[in-house]
């Protein structure tokens, strides 16, 4: 394994990059890096068959098994130890866990799949909230997401941690432009809407579709559901008037899954 460097100043040009990439989109696509946080990411990555470049670690963690385990698996990475009040402070969560590790920006293939099960998400600006959908999509087995201009960065650390790190299981494809995509789509495209939908538990949800899902308060805009080969809501019996996206995404695509399930020939 790689020997490791020890950092203990604010102004070293690592710890400074660090910063920059936790905290700014820019500079992640300037670079072609994502930075993850947490051994867990960094286990998911290692899974998906991406190598880090840079493992950081606070100074506190070097001696716990479970992470020098993990780093048995970066043979090619540059090791680092920083500080432990310097981790701290460049670190994207409030409570840090005591590892960083850098990897290449992934990029998938130049044209989607315009025949496969995709979400498409609008303007979907929290963070937490892409990255549950992300997380929930590829959980019900849709490897493909398309985001819109106007959507939360889906290689932030926020997101990558909300979605567990699904992006490295997914095709995604941010600042995306949904209604060319939806042009030229050849499966069903389902706009999920509050009300006057057809009812979703009485939709087939066996053929290729796309999945439809908007902005936290506004929904969906008029030039996507006028794309949209039908509207299809949630019968709701309480007295809620609404779910919030990512509730109403995970019934919907596990309803799908559910439907498929019920159609295998093993059924």
């Amino acid at each position: 394994m790689t020997p490791f460097e020890h950092i203990e100043s604010r102004q070293n040009n690592l710890v400074k990059d660090l910063r920059r990439l936790a905290e700014h989109k820019r500079a992640r696509l300037d670079a072609g890096l994502v930075l993850c946080e947490g051994d867990h990411l960094l286990r998911t990555m290692l899974d998906a068959g991406v190598q880090p470049t840079v493992v950081a670690m606070a100074a506190r963690t070097i001696r716990s098994d479970s992470i020098q385990a993990l780093l048995a698996h970066c043979p090619n990475a540059r090791m680092v130890t920083i500080a432990d009040a310097v981790f701290d402070q460049i670190a994207p969560a409030d409570s840090p866990v005591g590892l960083l590790a850098l990897a290449p920006l992934p990029m998938s293939p130049t044209l989607p799949d315009f025949g496969s099960d995709t979400l498409v998400l609008e303007a979907v600006q929290d963070p937490g909230n892409v990255g549950s959908l992300i997380r929930t999509a590829v959980a019900a087995g849709v490897r493909q997401i398309v985001l819109s201009p106007g959507c939360a960065d889906v290689w932030s650390p926020r997101c990558l941690r909300a979605a567990q790190g699904a992006q490295w299981l997914a095709h995604v494809y941010p600042d995306a432009d949904p209604v060319a995509f939806l042009k030229r789509y050849q499966g069903v495209v389902a706009a999920t809407t509050l009300d006057g939908g057809l009812n979703l538990y009485e939709q087939s949800l066996l053929k290729p579709l796309a999945w439809l899902f908007g902005n936290e308060g506004q929904g969906l805009s008029r030039a996507l559901i006028d794309h949209a080969t039908y509207r299809v809501t949630i019968p709701m019996s309480g007295s809620m008037e609404s779910l919030n996206v990512n509730a109403a995404a995970a019934i919907c695509l596990f309803e799908q899954v559910r439907q498929r399930q019920n159609h295998s020939p093993q059924a």
